[in-house]
């Protein structure tokens, strides 16, 4: 039977939160969907934007630094003293319901904040690519985009530098870890320790499988670990999402090695062979369709992020969501600054696009009850693991409810070990990409 040859040429697509009324009885579907949202070059280049942004944001004015000190979460923070409109694109589900009010209460309500959201981050990343879409229109101050995305839009000059992130409080208030993947390579998009800062992450979450206890095969284990996956009698009985990163990570990470390893070997080597078995065990390779497939029954096992398994474990005690106990790979969701908002009163962004981060990322948002529900704030974690967050935060709660992965969805979380030996998917090297395309083709 022929194969679709997947390629990791685009980042991983993140579905965020299917709606209940879409996942129905689709039982029974094989597909192989390969599409990726499309690839377009930027009418205009990147360095006039740069360069029409710097002299721009000269011409703000002078009321723009009108500011005045309120009270907010035990300590003085700038709220403006006249009128701001800022307008954010969210993904949906990733800010709280009431973020807009009680952001305008750290505001004196003079920021006029106006907050749409978007469906997904492919989506989120589609609007930026073309200029007629939401995030492309005149006045969006800032959007959410995935970490995996910042290469290929700063590559496309469609993001811009985060003005003032270094003297920023957020900034400030970030671990090491978290800087490290924000700031890039200005023309690149890679990671780079004198690029500009070009993120604001505000939460992540990892990548978890999840199985059905009905589903399993006789004598198959419950799944804990990256080589379960390459358990035969889970031949044709695996989903995942149409992300082909994933396929090289999930290999990887079964071979005890880090999924940003330099050299993945040849064709014939020991990656290679996990690749085209787990490609082989995968019944659907589909954004939406593999969650479908779990929740009725169509697949035993999937591989996803843990805000979409979550998202169909909630609704069924039969769906059972674990974090790799080896390590998984993780995810976050990022700020940040279209190149569109040139065209904004004062050629930038609104002036209150810091209070926006600084609200989003103040440790009295930071929410540990709820586990990986939603996500967990970047404050909380220093690429070590969680424990240190409480202690730089004693005031945070830590769940009260569970003690194993059966209890995620009551806020249980995997301890340090776990944490300490995951990491972010960064940037492929141009020699993996070529060895991953060699091995797809196998």
């Amino acid at each position: 039977m022929s194969r679709v040859v997947q390629t990791a040429t685009q980042p991983s697509t993140r579905t965020h939160r299917v709606p209940s009324e879409r996942i129905k009885s689709r039982c029974g579907v094989r597909t192989r969907a390969n599409s990726r949202p499309e690839d377009e070059t930027a009418s205009t280049s990147r360095r006039q934007i740069i360069n029409s942004f710097a002299s721009l944001s000269l011409v703000v004015p002078l009321e723009a630094t009108a500011t005045t000190k309120i009270e907010y979460d035990r300590r003085l923070v700038d709220a403006y003293a006249f009128d701001v409109p800022l307008k954010v694109r969210a993904l949906r589900g990733s800010t709280a319901q009431n973020a807009s009010r009680e952001f305008a209460q750290t505001q004196t309500r003079r920021v006029k904040l106006e907050l749409s959201t978007t469906p997904s981050i492919a989506r989120s990343y589609e609007e930026l690519l073309r200029p007629g879409k939401r995030i492309g229109k005149k006045g969006i101050d800032c959007a959410t985009l995935g970490d995996e995305w910042l290469r290929p839009a700063i590559e496309r000059g469609l993001i811009l530098p985060i003005p003032n992130a270094e003297r920023s409080a957020w900034w400030n208030a970030m671990p090491p870890v978290w800087r490290q993947l924000v700031r890039r390579d200005p023309r690149s998009g890679l990671l780079s320790s004198s690029g500009d800062i070009f993120g604001a992450p505000y939460r992540f979450g990892c990548v978890t499988i999840a199985y059905r206890k009905d589903k399993l095969p006789k004598g198959v284990k419950p799944p804990t670990d990256w080589s379960d996956l390459f358990d035969p009698r889970l031949q044709g009985m695996i989903g995942m999402p149409n992300a082909p990163r994933l396929v090289l990570s999930a290999a990887l990470k079964a071979e005890g090695m880090s999924v940003n390893v330099g050299d993945v070997g040849g064709v014939d080597g020991r990656v290679s062979a996990r690749v085209r078995q787990l490609r082989e065990s995968v019944k659907v390779f589909d954004d939406l369709q593999y969650l479908q497939a779990l929740a009725c029954g169509d697949c035993a096992v999937v591989v996803g992020p843990s805000e979409d398994v979550f998202s169909v474990a909630r609704r069924s005690t039969l769906i059972v969501p674990v974090v790799p106990r080896s390590g998984t790979t993780l995810w976050s969701d990022c700020w940040v600054v279209p190149t569109t908002s040139v065209t904004n009163v004062g050629g930038g962004p609104s002036p209150a696009l810091e209070q926006w981060i600084n609200y989003t990322l103040s440790p009295a948002r930071v929410n540990m009850r709820v586990g990986l529900k939603g996500g967990i704030s970047p404050l909380m974690f220093d690429g070590r693991g969680i424990e240190s967050g409480y202690a730089r935060y004693p005031n945070v709660a830590r769940p009260v409810l569970g003690t194993s992965n059966e209890d995620m969805l009551k806020g249980w979380i995997p301890d340090d070990s776990v944490w300490a030996a995951s990491e972010f998917q960064l940037p492929l090297t141009d020699r993996v990409r070529a060895q991953y395309v060699a091995m797809s083709r196998r």
